[in-house]
């Protein structure tokens, strides 16, 4: 059985669950349902802190740190992501799986396991450690989503309105795929370790330098490559000189082989642009058919990929301790300014990023580069709680 312990506040009528997680665990406390209460945590992401110095030397059983109660006892804290504390640079969050591992339960002065301390969704449960059976049965029957079961998470007390929540929305697909919350900032990715190794694995970054350097990169649009972002503004050129020039592919076509010779290119070069060009054409094909462009539509910029990842790797950087909140918060702010000047609404930046994606990882394969951004592309366009759909895509003022 959990219970709240001494001086617990209660959900008060101005009290804002952060998630779904912390609003279902109220309801369940609140209701005296203890293993619904379980079910909804077994279900949900679970971390607990630990020194930043010692989860570094990567030793093999991490040194959580205890929770001192108002009894003065030490307790083992874990929390749920909507409840993590504010960032602090030599504290991280690390996941936790319950119901805790024997090995993870150190000394007999450890009071017992405390969800969410002084919260309103917190419980004690001083009888954790003799209930890792009755936990695992309970877990059994807890769905769990998949790696690819894309979800759109919302964090009510984030940001949710103005241009830093526009900017985040510019990284909400990767944010859907990922089963992040898509509108915070601080510990809200993944966890500490999963954000150094992605980008470590990902990006070859290692150290603040190599992070803003990357960001400089993706704020720039200059990590992808170049030619797509060539073509799409040289269509544009024309579609302004000739109206429905951008159905013609043979216009462009020619267009584009005249400019590249004016430039001095060589015949193989030429070959790989037009090459380009016509997988443009035929990805528009099907995003039309996906309902990711409309009939008559068309991809007026691919460099929302560069935009769209870097609002997460932004994030991520900060997780990994690489960067400040006000630095992160500056770029990302940024990211939505950056695709204002590209774009003039959420469908029309998804299809960039989109285009951008599939170009640089698909090979016209259609498959899991393609499915992971048309499948949160829906979510966003259509679920009434996405942020493309609460959040102006011009703000009317900045």
């Amino acid at each position: 059985m959990g219970t709240p312990i001494m001086g617990t506040p209660g959900p008060g009528p101005a009290w804002v669950p952060p998630t779904d997680i912390e609003q279902a665990l109220v309801a369940a406390k609140s209701r005296g349902d203890w293993d619904g209460y379980l079910r909804v945590l077994l279900g949900a992401d679970t971390l607990a802190y630990a020194p930043k110095e010692k989860v570094d030397r990567k030793k093999f059983a991490t040194p959580w740190l205890p929770y001192r109660g108002p009894d003065g006892g030490e307790y083992f804290a874990v929390y749920t992501r909507g409840e993590l504390l504010p960032r602090r640079p030599d504290i991280v969050a690390c996941p936790i799986s319950l119901p805790l591992a024997p090995e993870e339960w150190w000394g007999e002065e450890l009071r017992g396991l405390l969800i969410n301390p002084g919260t309103p969704s917190e419980a004690f449960f001083p009888d954790a450690r003799r209930e890792r059976r009755r936990w695992k049965s309970l877990r059994k029957d807890v769905p769990r989503r998949g790696h690819d079961d894309d979800a759109l998470l919302t964090k009510y007390t984030g940001h949710l309105h103005g241009p830093l929540a526009h900017g985040l929305a510019c990284g909400a697909h990767l944010a859907v795929h990922r089963q992040d919350l898509w509108n915070d900032i601080g510990d809200v990715c993944t966890d500490y370790r999963t954000d150094v190794a992605a980008l470590a694995d990902s990006w070859d970054i290692t150290d603040p330098h190599g992070w803003r350097e990357q960001m400089t990169y993706l704020l720039d649009g200059r990590n992808s490559p170049p030619q797509p972002e060539f073509l799409l503004r040289l269509r544009q050129a024309i579609s302004r000189d000739r109206c429905a020039a951008h159905t013609d592919p043979e216009l462009w076509r020619q267009a584009a082989v005249d400019s590249l010779r004016a430039r001095g290119a060589d015949d193989a070069e030429i070959a790989h642009v037009l090459d380009i060009l016509q997988q443009i054409v035929r990805y528009e094909g099907r995003f039309r058919a996906d309902g990711i462009l409309p009939p008559d539509g068309c991809v007026t910029s691919a460099l929302g990929y560069d935009y769209g990842r870097a609002v997460n790797v932004a994030r991520w950087g900060l997780g990994a301790r690489f960067a400040e909140q006000s630095e992160v918060e500056d770029m990302v702010t940024l990211v939505g300014e950056l695709c204002r000047e590209q774009y003039t609404s959420w469908a029309d930046f998804s299809a960039g990023y989109i285009l951008g994606r599939a170009l640089r990882f698909d090979e016209e394969s259609f498959g899991h580069m393609y499915s992971s951004a048309l499948s949160p592309h829906r979510i966003l366009t259509q679920a009434p709680a996405s942020p493309w759909r609460n959040i102006p895509f011009q703000l009317t003022s900045d």
